[in-house]
Order: C-alpha cells, then sequence, then structure tokens
C-alpha cells in the first residue's frame, strides 16, 4: 500500500513509520521538516514531503497528484484541523487513521479498567490538549457516519521513547535535567497509584495492524501499556537510568499537587489516578499482541539515546522557571 504519515518521526510516529517499511509498504512522510534534528532520523526507504499541513496551498503543492490508500495523522489536535483533514481527504482515501490520546476518558473508579467505551469528556474540559482531542474524535465521528469518510481513532496511552516521563514536568529535557543538577522528583500524592508507561516501539507493532484495515474503520482503539507499575516504581526506575539519587523524590500533598499550576488541574487528578486498560479490542486486531519492554529497559534506551547527541536534550525556559517556583516552595532536595 501507499502510506502517507503526517507528521512521521515524532516520539511515536517513528516506529510506526518503521513497521510500515519492515510490512513492505510504500511509505511517505508529511511534516515542516522543522524538529527533525532533535529526533531520531528519518528512515532512508522514506519518501520525504516538506510542507505546513495547516497551509492548503502548500499541501496542494507539495502533495500533486500523489494519491494515498491510507494517511495516518499524528498532529491533529482539534476540531478545526479535523474539518481540514475531511474536507481535503475526503473520497480520497481508503482510510484515515488518526491519533487521538486516552487523555480523553473521564477518570472514575466506576469505569475501571478503561475501555474503548468509557465516557469521555467534553469539549469544555479545562485542558486545551484534552479538548481539542476530544472534539477532533465529534467531528471525525460525524464525518463517519453522515459522510463515510473512512477514519479509525487510535487513542496511545502514555508512550515513550525520545521523551522522559516524569509526574511534573513536560515531553522535554526540563525536568530530567534539574533532577541531574540535584533537585529532588517532584511526586503528586503518596505515588503508590498505578500507572501503564509503553514504549513506542511495542505500541507500533500492534499499530501497524490497524493500516489498511478496513475492518477497523469507524472504529476507536486504544493501545496502552499493560505492565503495571506504581509512580514511585518509574521514579526510581528514571532516576538510576539518569545516575541521579533515586532517594531524591518531595511527595506533594494531594489538595496542593492539584493546584501546582505546572499542568491543568484535569491533567493531575488522572496523574493522581490509576492508569488501568482493557486491552481486548486492538488484541482482537492484533492477534498475539502483547507489551514486550519494561519501563526500566526501555527509559535505560531513551536516556541513551539522548545522551548520544546534545541537541536532542531539549529545555524548556518556561517549565524551567515554573519548576524553579515549585523548589521555592516544596525544597530543593539534595544530590
Amino acid at each position: 500500500m501507499k502510506i502517507l504519515f503526517i507528521g512521521g518521526n515524532g516520539n511515536i510516529s517513528w516506529h510506526c513509520v518503521q513497521k510500515a517499511i519492515d510490512s513492505g509498504h510504500e511509505v511517505f512522510e508529511l511534516n515542516r521538516a522543522v524538529t527533525r534534528n532533535t529526533r531520531r532520523e528519518v528512515q532512508p526507504q522514506v519518501k520525504q514531503i516538506t510542507a505546513d499541513v495547516r497551509n492548503d496551498t502548500a499541501m496542494k503543492a507539495a502533495l500533486g497528484d500523489n494519491v494515498f490508500d491510507v494517511i495516518c495523522d499524528f498532529i491533529c489536535f482539534n476540531g478545526e484541523q479535523a474539518k481540514q483533514a475531511i474536507q481535503r481527504f475526503n473520497g480520497r482515501i481508503r482510510q484515515y487513521v488518526v491519533i487521538s490520546s486516552e487523555a480523553v476518558y473521564r477518570r472514575e473508579s466506576r469505569f475501571l479498567p478503561f475501555t474503548e467505551n468509557t465516557p469521555q469528556y467534553d469539549e469544555s474540559v479545562k485542558d486545551n490538549y484534552i479538548a481539542g482531542k476530544a472534539q477532533m474524535e465529534q467531528v471525525f465521528r460525524a464525518a463517519y457516519e453522515k459522510e463515510g469518510f473512512p477514519v479509525t481513532i487510535v487513542r496511545p496511552g502514555y508512550t515513550y521513547d525520545t521523551i522522559v516521563p516524569a509526574p511534573v514536568g513536560q515531553n522535554c529535557f526540563t525536568a530530567p535535567q534539574m533532577f541531574l543538577n540535584g533537585y529532588p522528583l517532584l511526586m503528586p500524592g503518596e505515588g503508590e497509584n498505578l500507572w501503564s508507561p509503553l514504549h513506542s516501539s511495542d505500541f507500533a507493532e500492534a499499530f501497524v495492524h490497524l493500516i489498511g484495515n478496513i475492518s477497523a474503520v469507524g472504529e476507536a482503539y486504544h493501545i496502552t501499556g499493560e505492565r503495571l507499575i506504581t509512580w514511585n516504581e518509574l521514579a526510581e526506575d528514571l532516576l538510576k537510568a539518569l545516575g541521579a539519587n533515586p532517594a531524591n523524590v518531595i511527595h506533594i500533598p494531594r489538595a496542593e499537587a492539584l493546584n501546582l499550576g505546572f499542568h491543568s488541574r484535569v491533567v493531575m487528578e488522572q496523574h493522581l489516578w490509576h492508569y488501568i486498560f482493557d486491552n481486548r479490542k486492538i488484541k482482537s486486531v492484533a492477534k498475539g499482541w502483547n507489551q514486550k519492554i519494561t519501563f526500566s529497559e526501555g527509559i535505560k534506551a531513551t536516556i541513551k539515546w539522548l545522551f548520544e547527541d546534545d541537541v536532542r536534550r531539549r529545555i524548556n525556559p518556561i517549565y524551567e522557571e515554573k519548576l524553579n517556583k515549585l523548589y521555592e516552595i516544596y525544597g530543593k532536595g539534595n544530590n
């Protein structure tokens, strides 16, 4: 098949591209080529297209007469972007695989383990990312039901490869660098809630079974980790992989953690909840799929990759300032 990845060499998508190549597909990748030096190198088999996906004129010029069987969109974040994709590709493809997130699921104990039918937040939730993904899904579902737009929705769990998970941090190296500088890892609550990180290569092993799978059109699937660990265990594995003091952790009382101002309140609520998912639906398609890589193994590989080139360790001064303010309140720990 002829497959276009919109995005393509990000934290999750790079391994999905690799699996598509390994499966014998002709793979194209479209992005602005702005952040490639901080990510994994684009595979030599990939046909690269450089354009801003939000610019219709640039897209028409870049795509030309190319026709694709499947498009995998990793950078659609809201309803307007979904409408743009539908208008652009409706009637021209067999399948449009779009990445959403399990973050859209409402966290209530009666819904555990979370399934694809778990009630979702709506677009009024006070978090731009979650609200955008919820709205995006609504637009794509309406287009499928009314127009037959061939969408498949995929909701990753917390998936890592080139990013470092931290309970108070973002998808860059800002918080890990502070740990290396002797600052403590900030842990919301007691850290005993269960979490399910998934390495991107394990995600890709399941994801590839959805590409070109017409029975998956009109369906939603989450692909999430199954090897459950506590946030405390994750913190210990992360700090050990960095070569930092694994005991240098400060626990923040739950009530205070919900209002730290680093993440939105709803994201902090999720970080204080159990991440337990039922993967039976994706396993009905990806026969025999299971998570292979433990977090302790995966995070060592991530840290090794990040230190192979200084440019990969991105520091965000805004997050650094926010973390410094929190350390003024909760202490700077000891190395």
